[in-house]
Protein backbone atom coordinates (compact mmCIF):
# COMPACT_ATOMS: atom_id res chain seq x y z
CA UNK A 1 0.00 0.00 0.00
CA UNK A 2 2.19 2.71 0.91
CA UNK A 3 4.35 1.85 -2.56
CA UNK A 4 1.34 2.57 -4.35
CA UNK A 5 0.74 5.70 -2.52
CA UNK A 6 4.37 6.97 -2.85
CA UNK A 7 4.57 6.25 -6.83
CA UNK A 8 0.50 8.18 -6.71
CA UNK A 9 2.79 10.86 -4.82
CA UNK A 10 5.46 10.67 -7.20
CA UNK A 11 3.11 11.24 -10.46
CA UNK A 12 1.47 14.10 -8.89
CA UNK A 13 5.11 15.76 -8.96
CA UNK A 14 6.77 18.34 -11.60
CA UNK A 15 9.64 16.61 -13.09
CA UNK A 16 12.66 17.48 -10.99
CA UNK A 17 15.95 19.01 -13.12
CA UNK A 18 17.34 15.55 -12.06
CA UNK A 19 15.00 13.29 -13.45
CA UNK A 20 16.89 13.74 -16.81
CA UNK A 21 20.13 12.31 -15.39
CA UNK A 22 21.82 8.74 -15.71
CA UNK A 23 19.89 5.80 -14.11
CA UNK A 24 22.09 2.97 -13.47
CA UNK A 25 21.51 -0.97 -13.92
CA UNK A 26 20.30 -0.88 -10.35
CA UNK A 27 17.66 1.01 -10.70
CA UNK A 28 16.50 -0.83 -13.68
CA UNK A 29 16.21 -4.14 -11.76
CA UNK A 30 14.58 -2.34 -8.91
CA UNK A 31 11.46 -1.83 -11.12
CA UNK A 32 11.00 -5.77 -10.85
CA UNK A 33 9.52 -5.48 -7.15
CA UNK A 34 7.25 -2.66 -8.52
CA UNK A 35 3.80 -2.77 -6.87
CA UNK A 36 1.04 -1.42 -8.87
CA UNK A 37 -2.76 -1.88 -8.76
CA UNK A 38 -3.71 -5.26 -10.32
CA UNK A 39 -0.61 -5.48 -12.56
CA UNK A 40 2.51 -7.53 -11.89
CA UNK A 41 6.10 -6.68 -13.31
CA UNK A 42 7.71 -10.04 -15.56
CA UNK A 43 10.68 -8.57 -16.33
CA UNK A 44 12.93 -5.34 -15.99
CA UNK A 45 16.76 -5.72 -17.31
CA UNK A 46 19.09 -3.37 -18.53
CA UNK A 47 20.01 -3.23 -22.42
CA UNK A 48 23.23 -1.28 -22.84
CA UNK A 49 24.61 -3.49 -26.06
CA UNK A 50 22.42 -1.38 -28.36
CA UNK A 51 20.86 -4.47 -30.04
CA UNK A 52 17.16 -5.71 -29.55
CA UNK A 53 15.43 -8.63 -31.55
CA UNK A 54 12.60 -9.87 -31.92
CA UNK A 55 11.39 -12.81 -34.34
CA UNK A 56 8.03 -11.11 -35.17
CA UNK A 57 7.16 -7.22 -35.84
CA UNK A 58 5.31 -5.47 -38.13
CA UNK A 59 4.04 -7.62 -41.27
CA UNK A 60 5.38 -10.91 -39.11
CA UNK A 61 8.62 -9.83 -39.97
CA UNK A 62 11.68 -9.98 -37.68
CA UNK A 63 12.98 -6.65 -36.32
CA UNK A 64 16.34 -6.55 -35.47
CA UNK A 65 17.99 -3.46 -34.56
CA UNK A 66 21.26 -2.33 -33.47
CA UNK A 67 22.82 0.88 -32.32
CA UNK A 68 19.81 1.62 -30.09
CA UNK A 69 20.34 3.96 -26.63
CA UNK A 70 21.18 2.15 -23.92
CA UNK A 71 17.62 1.27 -21.95
CA UNK A 72 15.46 -0.15 -18.91
CA UNK A 73 12.98 -2.72 -21.09
CA UNK A 74 9.91 -3.57 -18.67
CA UNK A 75 7.27 -6.00 -19.25
CA UNK A 76 4.65 -6.55 -17.13
CA UNK A 77 0.85 -7.81 -17.16
CA UNK A 78 -2.13 -5.56 -16.07
CA UNK A 79 -5.46 -7.59 -15.02
CA UNK A 80 -8.29 -4.78 -13.95
CA UNK A 81 -11.15 -7.92 -14.05
CA UNK A 82 -11.15 -11.45 -13.68
CA UNK A 83 -10.11 -12.89 -17.15
CA UNK A 84 -8.40 -9.76 -18.57
CA UNK A 85 -4.18 -10.28 -19.37
CA UNK A 86 -3.00 -7.16 -20.70
CA UNK A 87 0.61 -7.28 -21.24
CA UNK A 88 2.73 -3.82 -21.93
CA UNK A 89 6.10 -3.27 -22.90
CA UNK A 90 8.10 0.07 -21.12
CA UNK A 91 11.51 1.40 -22.78
CA UNK A 92 13.02 3.74 -20.36
CA UNK A 93 16.05 5.62 -21.26
CA UNK A 94 18.83 5.50 -19.73
CA UNK A 95 20.13 8.32 -20.32
CA UNK A 96 19.21 11.68 -21.89
CA UNK A 97 15.48 11.27 -21.36
CA UNK A 98 13.09 13.91 -22.99
CA UNK A 99 10.30 14.37 -20.25
CA UNK A 100 8.09 12.56 -22.67
CA UNK A 101 5.87 8.90 -22.67
CA UNK A 102 5.15 8.22 -25.91
CA UNK A 103 2.88 4.98 -26.61
CA UNK A 104 2.48 3.40 -29.90
CA UNK A 105 -0.71 1.83 -31.05
CA UNK A 106 -1.31 -2.07 -32.97
CA UNK A 107 -2.62 -2.94 -36.24
CA UNK A 108 -5.91 -4.87 -36.70
CA UNK A 109 -6.57 -7.46 -34.19
CA UNK A 110 -3.56 -8.33 -33.79
CA UNK A 111 -1.14 -9.22 -30.38
CA UNK A 112 2.07 -7.84 -32.42
CA UNK A 113 3.80 -4.76 -30.49
CA UNK A 114 5.47 -2.47 -33.22
CA UNK A 115 9.11 -2.85 -31.80
CA UNK A 116 10.19 -0.72 -34.30
CA UNK A 117 7.96 2.09 -33.72
CA UNK A 118 8.56 1.67 -29.59
CA UNK A 119 12.55 2.20 -30.98
CA UNK A 120 11.61 5.25 -33.06
CA UNK A 121 10.33 6.71 -29.57
CA UNK A 122 13.22 5.64 -27.41
CA UNK A 123 15.76 7.03 -30.12
CA UNK A 124 13.87 10.19 -29.95
CA UNK A 125 14.68 10.30 -26.28
CA UNK A 126 11.08 9.15 -24.88
CA UNK A 127 9.68 6.52 -22.74
CA UNK A 128 8.55 3.81 -25.41
CA UNK A 129 5.29 1.72 -24.53
CA UNK A 130 3.07 -0.86 -26.33
CA UNK A 131 0.33 -3.44 -25.43
CA UNK A 132 -0.29 -6.44 -26.74
CA UNK A 133 -4.07 -5.35 -26.48
CA UNK A 134 -5.16 -7.88 -23.72
CA UNK A 135 -4.96 -11.46 -26.02
CA UNK A 136 -2.76 -14.00 -28.13
CA UNK A 137 -2.82 -14.16 -31.65
CA UNK A 138 -4.47 -11.82 -34.64
CA UNK A 139 -7.91 -13.61 -35.39
CA UNK A 140 -10.99 -12.63 -33.88
CA UNK A 141 -11.36 -15.79 -31.97
CA UNK A 142 -9.88 -14.28 -28.93
CA UNK A 143 -13.44 -12.64 -27.80
CA UNK A 144 -15.09 -15.92 -28.21
CA UNK A 145 -17.34 -16.00 -25.05
CA UNK A 146 -14.92 -13.95 -23.56
CA UNK A 147 -16.60 -10.47 -23.71
CA UNK A 148 -13.93 -9.01 -21.21
CA UNK A 149 -11.04 -9.63 -23.52
CA UNK A 150 -12.91 -7.93 -26.33
CA UNK A 151 -13.25 -5.12 -24.46
CA UNK A 152 -9.48 -5.24 -24.05
CA UNK A 153 -8.79 -5.16 -27.72
CA UNK A 154 -11.28 -2.29 -27.66
CA UNK A 155 -10.34 -0.11 -25.27
CA UNK A 156 -9.24 -0.69 -21.84
CA UNK A 157 -5.63 -2.26 -22.99
CA UNK A 158 -4.09 1.22 -23.87
CA UNK A 159 -5.24 2.83 -21.02
CA UNK A 160 -3.96 -0.25 -17.81
CA UNK A 161 -0.70 -0.06 -20.40
CA UNK A 162 -0.30 3.84 -19.96
CA UNK A 163 -1.08 3.78 -16.44
CA UNK A 164 1.52 1.60 -15.49
CA UNK A 165 4.06 2.77 -17.21
CA UNK A 166 3.34 6.40 -16.14
CA UNK A 167 3.92 4.47 -12.68
CA UNK A 168 7.23 3.25 -13.64
CA UNK A 169 8.59 6.42 -15.11
CA UNK A 170 7.60 8.32 -11.97
CA UNK A 171 9.35 5.38 -9.58
CA UNK A 172 12.78 4.86 -11.70
CA UNK A 173 13.30 8.96 -12.58
CA UNK A 174 11.94 10.16 -9.71
CA UNK A 175 9.08 12.10 -11.40
CA UNK A 176 6.46 11.17 -14.04
CA UNK A 177 6.38 12.61 -17.57
CA UNK A 178 6.31 16.08 -18.27
CA UNK A 179 4.00 15.39 -21.35
CA UNK A 180 2.40 12.08 -22.42
CA UNK A 181 1.67 11.10 -26.22
CA UNK A 182 -0.06 8.34 -28.40
CA UNK A 183 0.49 7.96 -32.19
CA UNK A 184 -0.88 4.85 -33.92
CA UNK A 185 -2.37 4.18 -37.64
CA UNK A 186 -5.07 1.87 -38.70
CA UNK A 187 -6.16 0.05 -35.14
CA UNK A 188 -3.68 2.01 -33.98
CA UNK A 189 -5.59 4.99 -35.42
CA UNK A 190 -9.07 3.51 -33.39
CA UNK A 191 -7.43 3.63 -30.09
CA UNK A 192 -6.10 6.63 -30.49
CA UNK A 193 -9.70 8.12 -30.67
CA UNK A 194 -10.28 5.67 -28.41
CA UNK A 195 -8.35 7.41 -25.55
CA UNK A 196 -8.98 10.70 -26.57
CA UNK A 197 -13.16 9.87 -25.99
CA UNK A 198 -13.05 7.43 -23.03
CA UNK A 199 -10.12 8.19 -21.02
CA UNK A 200 -8.99 12.28 -22.13
CA UNK A 201 -6.64 12.80 -19.14
CA UNK A 202 -4.10 9.81 -20.61
CA UNK A 203 -2.13 11.46 -23.59
CA UNK A 204 -2.20 15.39 -23.67
CA UNK A 205 -1.16 14.98 -27.97
CA UNK A 206 -2.78 12.51 -29.94
CA UNK A 207 -1.71 11.18 -33.71
CA UNK A 208 -4.55 9.24 -35.28
CA UNK A 209 -3.97 7.50 -38.87
CA UNK A 210 -6.13 5.90 -41.28
CA UNK A 211 -8.60 4.99 -38.26
CA UNK A 212 -10.71 1.94 -37.79
CA UNK A 213 -12.60 3.94 -34.78
CA UNK A 214 -15.84 3.56 -36.76
CA UNK A 215 -15.26 -0.45 -35.92
CA UNK A 216 -18.70 -1.85 -36.62
CA UNK A 217 -19.64 0.37 -39.64
CA UNK A 218 -16.58 -0.56 -40.94
CA UNK A 219 -17.28 -4.41 -40.71
CA UNK A 220 -20.85 -3.84 -41.54
CA UNK A 221 -19.29 -2.38 -44.84
CA UNK A 222 -16.34 -5.54 -45.67
CA UNK A 223 -19.99 -7.34 -45.29
CA UNK A 224 -21.45 -5.66 -48.02
CA UNK A 225 -18.57 -5.62 -50.06
CA UNK A 226 -18.23 -9.43 -49.97
CA UNK A 227 -22.21 -10.15 -50.25
CA UNK A 228 -22.49 -7.05 -53.39
CA UNK A 229 -19.57 -8.86 -54.88
CA UNK A 230 -20.80 -12.31 -55.19
CA UNK A 231 -24.60 -14.11 -56.94
CA UNK A 232 -26.93 -15.39 -54.08
CA UNK A 233 -25.62 -18.08 -52.52
CA UNK A 234 -22.52 -18.31 -54.35
CA UNK A 235 -19.40 -17.87 -52.25
CA UNK A 236 -16.74 -18.70 -54.42
CA UNK A 237 -17.04 -16.97 -57.15
CA UNK A 238 -16.49 -13.06 -57.37
CA UNK A 239 -18.50 -10.75 -59.79
CA UNK A 240 -15.06 -8.61 -60.15
CA UNK A 241 -12.46 -10.30 -59.99
CA UNK A 242 -8.85 -9.09 -58.48
CA UNK A 243 -7.75 -8.37 -61.97
CA UNK A 244 -10.47 -6.26 -62.76
CA UNK A 245 -9.99 -3.67 -60.16
CA UNK A 246 -6.14 -3.60 -61.01
CA UNK A 247 -7.67 -2.41 -64.71
CA UNK A 248 -10.68 -0.09 -63.19
CA UNK A 249 -7.51 1.35 -60.53
CA UNK A 250 -5.52 2.04 -63.97
CA UNK A 251 -8.31 3.27 -65.91
CA UNK A 252 -9.24 6.08 -63.41
CA UNK A 253 -5.80 7.03 -62.83
CA UNK A 254 -5.15 8.06 -66.38
CA UNK A 255 -8.26 9.27 -66.20
CA UNK A 256 -7.76 11.96 -63.29
CA UNK A 257 -4.16 11.64 -62.43
CA UNK A 258 -3.66 15.39 -64.64
CA UNK A 259 -6.24 17.14 -63.14
CA UNK A 260 -3.98 19.28 -60.88
CA UNK A 261 -2.24 19.90 -63.68
CA UNK A 262 0.87 17.53 -63.11
CA UNK A 263 1.20 13.61 -64.15
CA UNK A 264 2.59 11.96 -61.54
CA UNK A 265 0.74 8.55 -61.00
CA UNK A 266 -0.95 10.25 -58.52
CA UNK A 267 -5.15 11.33 -57.90
CA UNK A 268 -4.15 14.45 -55.88
CA UNK A 269 -7.81 15.34 -54.55
CA UNK A 270 -9.97 12.60 -55.58
CA UNK A 271 -12.96 14.18 -54.95
CA UNK A 272 -12.83 16.21 -58.14
CA UNK A 273 -12.63 12.93 -60.04
CA UNK A 274 -15.79 11.95 -61.99
CA UNK A 275 -15.01 8.91 -63.26
CA UNK A 276 -17.91 6.90 -65.07
CA UNK A 277 -17.45 3.18 -64.97
CA UNK A 278 -19.42 2.73 -68.22
CA UNK A 279 -16.76 4.09 -70.12
CA UNK A 280 -15.23 0.73 -69.07
CA UNK A 281 -18.59 -1.12 -70.05
CA UNK A 282 -18.06 -4.28 -72.99
CA UNK A 283 -19.10 -3.29 -76.35
CA UNK A 284 -20.07 -7.54 -77.01
CA UNK A 285 -18.30 -10.53 -75.11
CA UNK A 286 -16.17 -9.81 -72.20
CA UNK A 287 -12.39 -9.44 -72.38
CA UNK A 288 -9.92 -8.49 -69.19
CA UNK A 289 -9.90 -4.77 -70.38
CA UNK A 290 -14.00 -4.39 -69.76
CA UNK A 291 -16.64 -4.77 -67.25
CA UNK A 292 -19.53 -6.76 -67.86
CA UNK A 293 -22.82 -5.71 -66.68
CA UNK A 294 -23.03 -7.42 -63.13
CA UNK A 295 -19.65 -5.88 -62.84
CA UNK A 296 -20.40 -2.52 -63.27
CA UNK A 297 -23.63 -3.05 -61.00
CA UNK A 298 -21.23 -4.79 -58.10
CA UNK A 299 -18.65 -1.81 -58.40
CA UNK A 300 -21.32 1.02 -58.21
CA UNK A 301 -22.66 -0.83 -54.86
CA UNK A 302 -19.38 -1.00 -53.78
CA UNK A 303 -17.96 2.33 -53.79
CA UNK A 304 -21.39 3.86 -52.35
CA UNK A 305 -21.31 1.63 -49.11
CA UNK A 306 -23.84 0.04 -47.14
CA UNK A 307 -27.30 1.06 -46.55
CA UNK A 308 -29.88 0.61 -43.75
CA UNK A 309 -32.64 -1.18 -45.65
CA UNK A 310 -35.25 0.93 -43.26
CA UNK A 311 -34.60 3.82 -44.12
CA UNK A 312 -31.88 4.12 -47.56
CA UNK A 313 -29.53 6.18 -44.92
CA UNK A 314 -25.59 5.25 -45.46
CA UNK A 315 -23.59 3.56 -43.07
CA UNK A 316 -20.28 4.40 -43.39
CA UNK A 317 -19.21 6.63 -46.01
CA UNK A 318 -18.53 6.00 -49.95
CA UNK A 319 -15.31 4.79 -51.05
CA UNK A 320 -13.00 7.55 -53.86
CA UNK A 321 -11.87 6.67 -56.90
CA UNK A 322 -8.35 5.35 -57.01
CA UNK A 323 -9.27 3.08 -53.81
CA UNK A 324 -10.03 -0.02 -55.53
CA UNK A 325 -6.36 -1.48 -55.91
CA UNK A 326 -2.75 -1.66 -56.75
CA UNK A 327 -2.33 -1.10 -60.53
CA UNK A 328 0.42 -4.02 -59.94
CA UNK A 329 0.59 -8.12 -59.50
CA UNK A 330 3.84 -8.15 -57.59
CA UNK A 331 3.34 -10.28 -54.21
CA UNK A 332 4.23 -7.76 -51.86
CA UNK A 333 2.04 -4.76 -53.58
CA UNK A 334 -1.10 -3.50 -51.84
CA UNK A 335 -4.55 -5.78 -52.71
CA UNK A 336 -6.98 -3.06 -52.45
CA UNK A 337 -10.64 -4.11 -51.86
CA UNK A 338 -9.90 -7.48 -52.43
CA UNK A 339 -8.05 -7.60 -49.43
CA UNK A 340 -11.19 -6.87 -47.54
CA UNK A 341 -14.43 -8.23 -49.00
CA UNK A 342 -13.00 -11.56 -48.07
CA UNK A 343 -11.32 -13.48 -45.64
CA UNK A 344 -7.43 -13.28 -47.83
CA UNK A 345 -6.87 -16.98 -46.20
CA UNK A 346 -10.07 -18.36 -46.95
CA UNK A 347 -11.60 -16.45 -50.21
CA UNK A 348 -14.87 -18.22 -49.56
CA UNK A 349 -16.12 -15.88 -46.62
CA UNK A 350 -16.44 -12.30 -45.92
CA UNK A 351 -13.60 -10.87 -44.10
CA UNK A 352 -13.81 -10.27 -40.37
CA UNK A 353 -16.59 -13.04 -40.57
CA UNK A 354 -15.97 -13.81 -36.75
CA UNK A 355 -17.10 -10.60 -35.48
CA UNK A 356 -20.61 -11.58 -36.32
CA UNK A 357 -20.37 -14.75 -36.10
CA UNK A 358 -18.29 -14.93 -32.27
CA UNK A 359 -18.72 -11.07 -31.06
CA UNK A 360 -22.37 -10.19 -32.64
CA UNK A 361 -24.37 -13.42 -32.94
CA UNK A 362 -22.43 -16.20 -30.94
CA UNK A 363 -23.32 -18.34 -33.55
CA UNK A 364 -20.57 -20.11 -35.22
CA UNK A 365 -22.81 -21.13 -37.88
CA UNK A 366 -24.13 -18.28 -38.78
CA UNK A 367 -25.16 -17.43 -42.43
CA UNK A 368 -24.40 -14.14 -43.98
CA UNK A 369 -26.49 -14.44 -46.60
CA UNK A 370 -29.68 -14.06 -44.12
CA UNK A 371 -28.37 -10.70 -42.83
CA UNK A 372 -31.07 -8.58 -42.24
CA UNK A 373 -29.76 -4.56 -43.09
CA UNK A 374 -32.43 -3.54 -40.71
CA UNK A 375 -33.01 -5.52 -37.49
CA UNK A 376 -29.51 -6.86 -37.80
CA UNK A 377 -27.95 -3.98 -37.66
CA UNK A 378 -29.35 -3.02 -34.56
CA UNK A 379 -28.57 -6.18 -33.00
CA UNK A 380 -24.83 -6.19 -33.51
CA UNK A 381 -24.79 -2.60 -32.77
CA UNK A 382 -26.40 -3.22 -29.15
CA UNK A 383 -23.65 -5.96 -28.95
CA UNK A 384 -20.75 -4.93 -29.97
CA UNK A 385 -20.93 -1.31 -30.73
CA UNK A 386 -20.31 -0.12 -26.40
CA UNK A 387 -17.22 -2.44 -26.36
CA UNK A 388 -15.15 -1.34 -29.49
CA UNK A 389 -16.75 1.81 -30.91
CA UNK A 390 -15.00 5.20 -30.64
CA UNK A 391 -16.89 6.89 -33.46
CA UNK A 392 -19.07 9.39 -31.44
CA UNK A 393 -17.55 12.86 -31.87
CA UNK A 394 -17.70 14.28 -28.63
CA UNK A 395 -14.38 14.99 -27.18
CA UNK A 396 -15.32 17.56 -25.31
CA UNK A 397 -13.09 16.75 -22.40
CA UNK A 398 -10.36 15.55 -24.12
CA UNK A 399 -10.22 19.71 -25.12
CA UNK A 400 -10.98 20.63 -22.10
CA UNK A 401 -7.70 18.74 -20.92
CA UNK A 402 -5.58 21.03 -23.37
CA UNK A 403 -5.20 17.90 -25.58
CA UNK A 404 -4.14 18.05 -29.24
CA UNK A 405 -5.00 15.82 -31.74
CA UNK A 406 -3.56 15.45 -35.12
CA UNK A 407 -5.51 13.04 -37.98
CA UNK A 408 -4.36 11.75 -41.19
CA UNK A 409 -5.84 9.47 -43.93
CA UNK A 410 -4.50 8.11 -47.23
CA UNK A 411 -6.98 9.01 -49.66
CA UNK A 412 -6.39 5.78 -51.75
CA UNK A 413 -7.28 4.03 -48.93
CA UNK A 414 -8.77 0.50 -49.56
CA UNK A 415 -9.62 -0.33 -46.25
CA UNK A 416 -11.75 2.42 -44.74
CA UNK A 417 -13.56 4.87 -46.98
CA UNK A 418 -11.28 8.47 -46.55
CA UNK A 419 -14.02 10.80 -46.20
CA UNK A 420 -15.44 8.53 -42.91
CA UNK A 421 -12.52 10.61 -40.97
CA UNK A 422 -13.39 13.94 -42.71
CA UNK A 423 -16.85 13.47 -41.77
CA UNK A 424 -15.95 12.79 -38.31
CA UNK A 425 -13.41 15.67 -37.63
CA UNK A 426 -16.37 18.00 -38.98
CA UNK A 427 -18.39 16.77 -36.36
CA UNK A 428 -16.27 17.25 -32.91
CA UNK A 429 -17.39 20.56 -31.36
CA UNK A 430 -14.48 23.30 -31.17
CA UNK A 431 -12.35 21.08 -33.73
CA UNK A 432 -10.20 24.21 -34.97
CA UNK A 433 -9.14 24.97 -31.51
CA UNK A 434 -7.34 21.66 -31.14
CA UNK A 435 -7.66 19.07 -33.80
CA UNK A 436 -6.05 18.96 -37.69
CA UNK A 437 -6.71 16.67 -40.22
CA UNK A 438 -4.00 16.01 -43.37
CA UNK A 439 -5.66 13.98 -46.11
CA UNK A 440 -2.92 12.24 -48.52
CA UNK A 441 -2.84 11.72 -51.70
CA UNK A 442 -1.84 8.64 -52.86
CA UNK A 443 -1.92 6.99 -49.87
CA UNK A 444 -2.92 3.04 -48.99
CA UNK A 445 -4.04 1.79 -45.76
CA UNK A 446 -1.03 4.32 -42.92
CA UNK A 447 1.70 3.31 -45.66
CA UNK A 448 2.98 3.18 -49.32
CA UNK A 449 0.86 3.65 -52.40
CA UNK A 450 1.74 6.13 -55.29
CA UNK A 451 2.02 9.27 -53.51
CA UNK A 452 4.49 10.73 -50.82
CA UNK A 453 3.67 8.79 -47.88
CA UNK A 454 6.84 9.20 -45.40
CA UNK A 455 5.98 11.95 -43.13
CA UNK A 456 6.24 10.46 -39.21
CA UNK A 457 8.47 8.10 -37.24
CA UNK A 458 5.31 8.48 -34.92
CA UNK A 459 3.58 5.28 -36.93
CA UNK A 460 6.00 3.78 -38.86
CA UNK A 461 9.88 2.36 -38.74
CA UNK A 462 10.87 4.38 -41.32
CA UNK A 463 12.63 8.05 -40.68
CA UNK A 464 11.84 11.29 -42.91
CA UNK A 465 14.44 12.39 -44.47
CA UNK A 466 14.91 15.19 -42.00
CA UNK A 467 13.40 14.89 -38.66
CA UNK A 468 12.25 18.17 -38.42
CA UNK A 469 8.88 19.90 -37.91
CA UNK A 470 8.59 20.30 -42.07
CA UNK A 471 9.14 16.72 -41.95
CA UNK A 472 7.71 14.64 -39.50
CA UNK A 473 4.61 14.43 -37.69
CA UNK A 474 5.22 13.82 -34.65
CA UNK A 475 7.58 16.68 -34.16
CA UNK A 476 4.79 18.94 -35.45
CA UNK A 477 2.37 18.00 -32.61
CA UNK A 478 5.46 18.05 -30.32
CA UNK A 479 6.22 21.54 -31.15
CA UNK A 480 2.03 22.42 -30.95
CA UNK A 481 1.98 21.27 -28.03
CA UNK A 482 5.21 22.59 -26.09
CA UNK A 483 6.07 25.30 -28.29
CA UNK A 484 2.69 26.86 -29.30
CA UNK A 485 3.45 26.79 -32.79
CA UNK A 486 0.69 25.92 -35.21
CA UNK A 487 0.04 23.22 -37.15
CA UNK A 488 1.27 23.83 -40.91
CA UNK A 489 1.92 21.91 -44.14
CA UNK A 490 4.36 19.18 -43.86
CA UNK A 491 6.76 18.02 -46.30
CA UNK A 492 5.98 14.26 -47.44
CA UNK A 493 8.22 12.36 -49.28
CA UNK A 494 8.56 9.56 -51.88
CA UNK A 495 11.07 7.17 -52.36
CA UNK A 496 12.10 4.39 -55.12
CA UNK A 497 14.24 1.34 -54.50
CA UNK A 498 13.83 -2.32 -52.31
CA UNK A 499 14.21 -0.12 -49.60
CA UNK A 500 11.42 2.46 -50.49
CA UNK A 501 9.30 1.16 -47.66
CA UNK A 502 11.42 1.99 -44.92
CA UNK A 503 11.94 5.43 -45.56
CA UNK A 504 15.54 5.14 -47.73
CA UNK A 505 16.47 5.30 -51.37
CA UNK A 506 16.66 7.75 -53.55
CA UNK A 507 13.74 10.58 -53.08
CA UNK A 508 11.81 10.64 -56.36
CA UNK A 509 9.31 13.78 -55.16
CA UNK A 510 8.20 15.57 -52.42
CA UNK A 511 4.81 17.30 -51.89
CA UNK A 512 3.30 19.40 -49.40
CA UNK A 513 0.49 17.77 -46.95
CA UNK A 514 -1.73 20.33 -46.58
CA UNK A 515 -4.48 21.44 -43.42
CA UNK A 516 -7.49 19.96 -44.19
CA UNK A 517 -9.54 21.13 -46.28
CA UNK A 518 -6.84 22.59 -48.12
CA UNK A 519 -5.32 20.56 -50.75
CA UNK A 520 -1.49 20.83 -52.79
CA UNK A 521 -1.48 22.98 -56.03
CA UNK A 522 0.58 22.94 -58.61
CA UNK A 523 2.19 26.98 -59.35
CA UNK A 524 4.90 25.92 -61.33
CA UNK A 525 8.99 24.95 -61.16
CA UNK A 526 10.24 21.27 -60.83
CA UNK A 527 6.98 19.05 -59.85
CA UNK A 528 9.67 17.11 -58.31
CA UNK A 529 10.20 19.28 -55.59
CA UNK A 530 7.86 20.39 -52.70
CA UNK A 531 8.23 24.63 -53.17
CA UNK A 532 6.69 24.14 -56.40
CA UNK A 533 2.99 23.41 -54.86
CA UNK A 534 1.08 25.83 -52.55
CA UNK A 535 -1.64 24.34 -50.32
CA UNK A 536 -4.89 25.93 -51.22
CA UNK A 537 -8.62 25.67 -51.17
CA UNK A 538 -9.64 23.69 -53.67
Amino acid sequence: MRSGLLVAALMLCAPAAWAQDARTDADCSKLAHLALPHATITLAEPRRDGAFHENMDIDGKPFDHTGLPAFCRVTGVSSPVEGSKIGFEVWLPLAGWSGRLHMVGNGAYSDRIYYGQVAARLRNGDVGVATDTGHEGGDLKFGDGHPERIVDWGHRAVHESVVAAKALTAAFYGAGPKLSYFSGCSTGGHQALSEAERYPADFDGIIAGDPGNNRTNLNLTFLWHFLKNHRPGDNATPIVPDEKLRMVRKAVVAACDGLDGVKDGVINDPRQCHFDLKTLACNGSETASCLSSPQIEALQAMYAGPKDARTGQPLYASFLPGSEGSEHTKKDSHPGWSGYWANPRKPQEPQRVEFFRLWAFNDPNWDWWRFDWGRDIDLVREKVSPMVDAASADLSAFHAHGGKLILFMGLDDPVGAAMDIVGYHDRIAHHEEFVRLYMVPGMWHCAEGAGATNFSTATRDSVPPVSDAKHDMAKVLENWIEKKQEPQEIIATKFDGPEARNGQGAILFQRPLCLWPKVAKYKGGPTEKAESFECAMP
